[in-house]
């Protein structure tokens, strides 16, 4: 319940208005081999959607919100600590009925054995850390069964690699937790989750939002530190989400 109906028909107003620039993953974009648990129908790719932080106004209002809305600024400054900062370009993923899904990803410990520090997850003295914060904000609901968003619960304190079948969703199916949600829920999860994306089943199109935040003193995709965020993105921006796109 972090957006209400009226924020999330902003999100979607939005969206529409700028349909012709929704991507399908076809051909070799696609995201999954040909049958496989992940494929889908086979042929309905992921639909992706980016650069909204940049629209014009009011299109880029809602998006926006997400960078310091007082529901979530907690969580950021209890988990990644205060003064963070927006690690990557937000994306928008979208799902029609028999979309393929993505295999799993991230988690704490690199393929070859060793801990995967710029995604870390810590715990000491009382006090969680991430060094890589996602939030899934999802636009329209998810039931149980659906597909979609998952991860492999506790994954995040793992010392062990993860098998390539886990990531293919081939094996210990059972581990990989695909959660329901209501529109306008948000999903926080550390990088350092082993999480992926399930074929969706539902009846209608999914869309749920990422946004990735990293603390003050790191970055992970370097997003403003490169050649910095485009102007569109920062002009019209409150102060305080001005601060979370400095560098």
């Amino acid at each position: 319940n972090v957006f209400s109906k009226k924020d999330l028909k902003a999100f979607h107003d939005a969206i529409d208005a700028h349909a012709h620039l929704i991507h399908e993953r076809k051909g070799q974009l696609r995201l999954t081999a040909a049958k496989t648990p992940l494929s889908g129908d086979g042929k309905t790719g992921r639909k992706d959607l980016a650069g909204f932080l940049g629209w014009d106004t009011p299109h880029a209002d809602p998006f926006r919100s997400v960078l310091a809305h007082p529901k979530l600024v907690p969580y950021l400054h209890e988990l990644v600590g205060p003064g963070y900062r927006l690690d990557h370009n937000p994306l928008l993923i979208m799902q029609d009925p028999g979309a393929e899904g993505f295999e799993f990803h991230g988690g704490s410990t690199l393929d070859d054995g060793n801990w995967n520090h710029p995604l870390g997850y810590d715990f000491r003295h009382g006090k969680m850390r991430c060094n890589l914060l996602a939030f899934a904000v999802h636009l329209t609901d998810v039931d149980e069964g659906d597909g979609g968003f998952a991860i492999v619960r506790g994954s995040h304190k793992s010392n062990f690699v993860c098998p390539p079948s886990i990531k293919r969703y081939e094996t210990a199916t059972e581990h990989s937790y695909q959660p329901a949600v209501n529109a306008g829920d948000v999903v926080i999860f550390t990088e350092a989750t082993t999480h992926g994306t399930l074929p969706w089943k539902g009846d209608a199109q999914r869309r749920n939002l990422i946004y990735r935040f990293s603390p003050a003193n790191m970055s992970y995709g370097r997003g403003a530190m490169d050649d910095g965020w485009p102007a569109s993105y920062l002009d019209g921006m409150s102060d305080a989400q001005r601060c979370v796109m400095a560098p």
